[in-house]
C-alpha cells in the first residue's frame, strides 16, 4: 500500500474474481494469479461472484462465457454496472457458440475474450495488460478487510466440508466392519 496525501492506494495486488463452474479450473487460475502477486477469489457459480461484488469491487473479473443461473456475459455486466472501472475477460471454450452468448449484453459491456484452454504465459500476459489499462483510484481499506473475511469464510466452509467428509466416510466405514469378531 502507498499514501498519496490523505488517500490509499492498493493496487500492488489487485483483486481478481475468476468465474468457472469447473472449480479445478477456477482454483488453478486463481493460484497462478496469487502466485504472480494479486488477490485472486475462485468462484463456482456466477451468483456466489456477483454477492460477493456487492461488498467488494473487483479489478477484474475473468469468467467463463457459459455459466449456469446466468452467463459471464450477464455477470460481467451487472458487475461493471456496480465497479465501471472493473475489467472483464470472457473465456471459452466454445469459441463458435460464444458470439451468441454474449450478442444480448454486448451494447452495455466492455470486455475481451480468450479461448480455452490457454497457456498461463498467455493469461497472464492477457491479465497484466488489462490491469495496467484500469487508471490508480483512491481504495479503502474497507474493500481490503471485507475481502480477509469473505476468504476467511470460504475457507471455513472447505474445512467443514472436509470435516464432514471424513465423518462420513468413518461412519460408512463402521458400518461395513462387523460388530463382533464372532460374525466374522
Amino acid at each position: 500500500m502507498r499514501r498519496v496525501g490523505s488517500c490509499v492506494l492498493n493496487r500492488e495486488k489487485p483483486l481478481i474474481f475468476v468465474v468457472d463452474d469447473e472449480e479445478i479450473i477456477a482454483s488453478t487460475i486463481a493460484a497462478i494469479l496469487r502466485l504472480k502477486g494479486m488477490d485472486a477469489i475462485p468462484f463456482t457459480c456466477s451468483s456466489e461472484a456477483l454477492e460477493i461484488s456487492r461488498s467488494v469491487a473487483p479489478d477484474l473479473l475473468i469468467s467463463d462465457v457459459m455459466m449456469p443461473v446466468f452467463s459471464g456475459a450477464e455477470l460481467a455486466l451487472h458487475i461493471q454496472a456496480r465497479h465501471p472501472q472493473c475489467r472483464v475477460l470472457l473465456f471459452t471454450g466454445q469459441w463458435d457458440t460464444a458470439d451468441a452468448e454474449i450478442a444480448p449484453y454486448q451494447d452495455g459491456l466492455a470486455y475481451q475474450m480468450i479461448e480455452k484452454p490457454v497457456h498461463p504465459k498467455d493469461l497472464l500476459r492477457k491479465v497484466r495488460e488489462m490491469l495496467a489499462a484500469i487508471p490508480a483510484v483512491p481504495a479503502s481499506g474497507e474493500d481490503r478487510a471485507r475481502l480477509r473475511t469473505v476468504e476467511n469464510m470460504k475457507e471455513t466452509i472447505a474445512a467443514l466440508q472436509a470435516d464432514i467428509e471424513v465423518s462420513t466416510a468413518r461412519k460408512r466405514s463402521a458400518r461395513r466392519r462387523p460388530a463382533h469378531p464372532s460374525q466374522e
